[in-house]
């Protein structure tokens, strides 16, 4: 797995980078978290012939802030800059899994982009992007209030952090220095910004579709409700229904060797 610099619209991405086919495999993670946030994930996908692409996003992990932080910390921005990236990189087809932040950028691109051959989301309720969407998908919390805030306190970023991944991280860990490295703006934005329907509507952009999608969740997620997820009427969902596992909003760092069968079945059978 190489460690790599790219520049795309005036923006230094850092990202992992494997090249195994002329098909990949982007990986989006989530709301101040980092590309090591898939750790656990790289040695099975690397089992596969499709490439592996893990970006830090704008504002996150070794990638540069934005200079553009209102457009550039948006579903629709991250969207164009990441289809950008890949289109640098040579790749005209790719699956996509994204993880709660990551999951939203992934809808984006399935209802703008012909080049997402399929779309894996986990802790990520396909909404509408309105106040009224976001109550229907997610569960407000202090914790889950956090997520837009700009300026984080050192308990501020251990609550979230352990929230995001569902276990107290230890002091010094990588993820905790992530949430406190990540740009303010970033979340303030994100949040503004999605609030104000900047953005596919993402209930459109799944009962639309015609390419695979699968969701892959944890049962015990404090930040989104499972009963509206069920709900959701998917018209091409993997296996008819989401996937549930026993963990939290991070089911993939929780319990990796059920996610991982989930996700390889699906990536590999399409």
């Amino acid at each position: 797995m190489m460690r790599r610099h790219c520049v795309v619209a005036g923006h230094r991405l850092n990202l992992f980078h494997c090249r195994a086919g002329r098909t990949a495999i982007l990986l989006l993670h989530g709301n101040s978290s980092c590309k090591e946030v898939f750790s656990k994930q790289l040695k099975e996908l690397a089992k596969t012939k499709l490439s592996i692409v893990a970006p830090d996003l704008p504002g996150h992990g070794g990638s540069d802030n934005s200079m553009f932080p209102s457009t550039t910390y948006s579903f629709p921005g991250y969207a164009r800059l990441v289809g950008d990236l890949m289109s640098k990189l040579g790749y005209e087809s790719y699956h996509v899994l994204g993880w709660s932040l990551g999951g939203h950028i992934g809808l984006e691109l399935l209802a703008r982009s012909r080049s997402v051959r399929s779309l894996l989301i986990s802790g990520t309720p396909p909404i509408r992007l309105t106040p009224e969407g976001a109550m229907e998908g997610f569960r407000w919390t202090g914790t889950t209030a956090l997520a837009g805030r700009r300026h984080f306190k050192p308990d501020d970023v251990r609550r979230y952090a352990n929230a995001m991944m569902g276990t107290r991280l230890p002091e010094g860990h990588h993820l905790l220095r992530m949430v406190e490295r990540t740009d303010g703006d970033a979340r303030c934005w994100m949040v503004s910004n999605g609030m104000a329907g900047r953005g596919a509507d993402e209930l459109a952009a799944v009962t639309n579709t015609d390419k695979p999608v699968a969701v892959v969740q944890g049962s015990a997620d404090p930040f989104l409700r499972i009963d509206y997820l069920e709900k959701v009427p998917f018209s091409t969902l993997w296996q008819g229904r989401p996937i549930l596992i026993p963990a939290g909003h991070a089911a993939h760092w929780q319990a990796p060797r059920a996610f991982n069968e989930a996700m390889m079945d699906f990536v590999t059978a399409h």
